[in-house]
């Protein structure tokens, strides 16, 4: 509660500043702080929807709506929308795909944890702003691993970054924020589907 409190804190002391000054002084009614506060609050969203995702997860009530899907191409859609959101800021994402693979999974909770694993990637690249994502088949197993080119993170840091909040530097400047929560839905999801993570 206390992790998430600071987090919502921000976004809220923002949106409220904004939104006091644009009643108050008639200058600052402009599309710059407007922009602002749907940023903020979208932000907000962010936070509230990973907090109720991790709490479902662990609490074990999530269900699973498992299909036989086109994983690759799931891949690609989520690599293209990443894309976007994030050009302007001059980060690429280069995907390395292979051969269409089909799996049976749930398709929308896949695609969270994978966009979870972007998000991660993007926050702590290093000066080239490039985000590596490879498909990689091994016998009947799938491998989708996401490499960024950062500092990375010493050794006995490691095994805690699959742990709610745990964050090794808190000091990243990104487009996209992270909650301290995306890597622990990724590990529940994985879960649920008898999968594994790892990380180096």
């Amino acid at each position: 509660i206390a992790n998430i409190s600071h987090d919502l804190r921000t976004p809220l002391t923002l949106i409220s500043g904004y939104a006091e000054a644009m009643r108050d002084l008639p200058d600052e009614m402009s599309v710059e702080n407007a922009q602002i506060i749907v940023d903020e609050t979208q932000r907000l969203t962010t936070l509230v929807n990973d907090a109720l995702d991790i709490s479902k997860l662990q609490a074990g009530v999530v269900e699973l709506h498992t299909a036989r899907y086109n994983l690759t191409a799931s891949l690609r859609a989520t690599v293209l929308r990443m894309q976007e959101l994030v050009k302007k800021d001059g980060y690429r994402i280069v995907l390395l795909e292979g051969p269409d693979v089909f799996v049976c999974a749930d398709e929308t909770k896949i695609s969270q944890a994978f966009y979870n694993l972007l998000i991660n990637a993007i926050q702590y690249t290093g000066e080239d702003k490039t985000v590596y994502v490879r498909q990689v088949l091994d016998a009947d197993t799938v491998r989708i691993e996401v490499q960024d080119t950062g500092e990375g993170i010493a050794p006995e840091n490691l095994p805690y970054i699959w742990e709610r909040y745990y964050k090794v530097d808190k000091t990243h400047k990104r487009p996209v924020t992270g909650t301290g929560l995306g890597l622990s839905i990724v590990k529940s999801i994985l879960e649920m589907h008898a999968g594994g993570v790892g990380v180096s």
